[in-house]
Order: structure tokens, then sequence, then C-alpha cells
């Protein structure tokens, strides 16, 4: 997979702006009432995750800041770690089956980011990008408790199983993000607040899934 040169600064974000005018177009022909529910998670889905991924990165961007407090709010001062703890609680609370046969972790991040870990043989099957249908339930409880939270972004990493080329294996790992992102926008989780990636520096090839939950702050 061919991977493109960086970009400058003013190209960036004039992509950003593109892409937010993009994201609108699609909100507003979704709530026109010409789509089905299923259309408007794929138009505002495919159109809100790329925008997310390049929000992430817009440190101090007033815009960044609008669009993703818009979308699920902020957290000021101490109340970050209260409501990351409460949101863990009830994580691990709601996986707790999956917890207790070793299919799933629960863990605190430094800044008071949430890790939640699913085995490989949870998920997909070998070299499939397909989510297995018993691996639904467990996204299911996984985006009622981000709904419910809010004020929290979802990344989705994906990872690859052993064999294969590194194209190969990148590939499968995006797409089993990919496929994990569009299911939580199917379950509730806005759009704009979840992204993909197969986040090529890292050297697991079980076929894990990782999502990880950060908090919105208000600087």
């Amino acid at each position: 997979m061919k991977r493109e040169g960086r970009i400058s600064v003013k190209q960036w974000k004039s992509s950003v702006a593109n892409m937010i005018i993009i994201v609108l177009l699609a909100a507003g022909c979704a709530s026109s009432g010409g789509m089905t529910d299923t259309g408007q998670g794929a138009v505002i889905g495919a159109g809100g995750g790329a925008l997310l991924g390049a929000l992430v990165d817009m440190h101090g961007d007033p815009l960044a800041g609008a669009l993703i407090g818009a979308a699920g709010g902020a957290l000021v001062g101490a109340l970050v770690g209260h409501h990351m703890d409460e949101t863990k609680q009830d994580l691990v609370k709601g996986l707790a089956p999956e917890i207790n046969a070793g299919q799933a972790q629960v863990q605190m991040l430094p800044g008071n980011s949430l890790q939640v870990t699913m085995t490989g043989q949870t998920a997909f099957a070998p070299g499939s990008a397909v989510i297995n249908p018993g691996f639904v339930p467990t996204l299911q409880k996984i985006a009622g408790v981000v709904s419910r939270y809010g004020k929290m972004t979802v990344t989705v990493i994906g990872h690859p199983d052993a064999g294969g080329t590194v194209e190969q294996q990148q590939w499968l790992a995006y797409q089993r993000a990919e496929a994990v992102r569009v299911q939580l926008i199917a379950m509730g989780v806005k759009p704009i607040l979840v992204s993909a990636t197969d986040n090529p520096g890292n050297q697991y090839t079980d076929g894990r899934v990782e999502l990880i939950l950060t908090p919105i702050q208000k600087s």
C-alpha cells in the first residue's frame, strides 16, 4: 500500500474544511427524508469517520473543538476523571461475561482514556473482516455505554492475523477496524465521534480489536 507524502498545514486545513462541507451536506440530505436510517448511517458515517481522523490531530483548533463539542459535549477539570471512571465501571459491569471468559479487558490509560480490548477469536474468523455474530452483543453493550455517557471519542484499532505480507496485514487490520466503526454507528454512536485505524506501528498479529475511549475536554 503506497503512502502519500506529507502535506502542508494550509493544504490540510483546506481538506478538512472541504470534508466538513461534505459531512454537513450529507447530514442535510439524510435528514430530508429521502434516505433510510441505514443509508443515513452509511453516508454520514463515511464522511464523519474521515473527518474525525483529521480532527483528532487539530490540537487547539476552535473549529475542531466546536464540532466535537456539539456532537458529544465536553468535560472540565475534575469531572473528566469522574466521568471516565463511571464509564469504566459500567463497561466492566456490562462486559462481565466476556471479561470472565477471557474474551475482553477494560483498563484505564494515562489521561483518563479507556481501552477496551477484545480477542481476535471473539471478533473475527481468521483472515476475515466480517464481524462474528457472537461479537455483535458485545459491541451493543459498548455502544450503549458510549451513547449513554457521551463526551468521548472512540478510536477503533484493528489488528491482523499472523502471516501474509505487511500490506495484506495492514489492509486486513483496517478493514476490521472499519467494520467495527460502521457497526457502532449503526448502533447509535455518533459518526463524527468514531474513527478507524490499522495502527501500523503496533506489533500485535493475533486479530484483536481495541477501542480507545478518549474524553472530550475543554481547554
